[in-house]
């Protein structure tokens, strides 16, 4: 059943808001919900395209900055507007059917931008501190985060919270790789809730490529030989930027064989429930989600899904 245009408009409004302040106020399941902020803009657009689509996350972008600075939270806002911006470029790159690396890839690269403008104007501000500054923060989230807890002290809790504290320094340096990552996931989860839109609301021609077929850019393998060359080079500069490119192109493999996957579970016809703990268990295991990126990186070669077979 379908809400009024001035119901359907607030609607989108208020969900874009309590997503976005899910995150500040809601433990661990406010996260899991705040990735969904650029949601209802990208169906918003989806329906009604560029610039009637646009009223609702341009009012929720006022509406969010006018409570975040009443809240004292400026240095959010940043961040719902880039989300915003994401959930746009999203829709409309899925209104008119782009390809499945530029419908995802012009997003995360506009917000990659926008963080990296931002990254550079705090370090300027910060005359060159920012990594030290970063550093002692997250420090203070952990120590704060144990406390929260509130379990017993005791010798294991003390070496774990020793063990994360001294790893710091090297979370740190590979942040700007895992932040890419972060970005190309949360475009990805977005688009795939789109994608289900499209199909409930009959709207075939913004899903005109099967994900389940769909395969990282061949090219990107020299990208990876590259990388894992430079970690080989004994200087520091070149490991740390060869590993964070390692971590961003480990995320776009990840979902490369997370496309395997879902073309394997969709062929076996599995009940919902099944293919969501298959899920869970690879995006939450460690190991899973290794072998997963692995597997996407040799389908190249290996071709899992047979798709250039040639006909008998």
């Amino acid at each position: 059943m379908r809400l009024a245009p001035g119901r359907e408009f607030l609607f989108h409004v208020l969900a874009t808001l309590g997503l976005f302040f899910s995150i500040s106020f809601i433990p661990l399941a406010g996260f899991l919900a705040g990735v969904l902020t650029p949601l209802p803009t990208v169906l918003i657009v989806l329906r009604y395209g560029v610039p009637a689509g646009l009223l609702a996350p341009f009012v929720a972008e006022a509406v969010g900055v006018i409570v975040l600075l009443w809240l004292g939270m400026v240095s959010s806002i940043p961040y719902l507007t880039a989300m915003l911006g994401m959930g746009v470029i999203l829709g409309y790159g899925t209104r008119h059917a782009w390809s499945s690396e530029k419908t995802i890839g012009l997003p995360s690269l506009a917000v990659v931008v926008m963080a990296g403008l931002l990254l550079v104007l705090a370090y300027v501000e910060t005359k060159g501190a920012l990594v030290s500054l970063l550093e002692q923060d997250l420090r203070e989230a952990i120590s704060a985060a144990f406390k929260a807890i509130g379990t017993t002290p005791s010798a294991e809790t003390h070496e774990v919270e020793s063990s994360l504290l001294a790893a710091v320094p090297a979370v740190i340096r590979i942040m700007p790789g895992i932040t890419v990552s972060c970005i190309i996931g949360i475009a990805w989860l977005n688009e795939l809730f789109a994608r289900r839109y499209c199909r409930a609301a009959g709207l075939h021609e913004c899903i005109a490529q099967d994900w389940t077929l769909w395969k990282a850019p061949e090219p990107l393998v020299w990208a990876v030989i590259a990388s894992g060359a430079a970690l080989m080079v004994p200087i520091p500069g070149w490991k740390l930027v060869a590993m964070n490119v390692m971590i961003v192109l480990g995320g776009i493999y990840f979902l490369h064989g997370l496309s395997i996957t879902a073309f394997y579970l969709n062929k076996w016809k599995l009940p919902l429930f099944l293919r969501a703990l298959i899920y869970g268990f690879l995006a939450l295991q460690q190991f899973a989600s290794m072998a997963l990126a692995i597997m996407g990186l040799f389908d190249m070669w290996m071709d899992f899904r047979r798709l250039t077979r040639k006909a008998a």
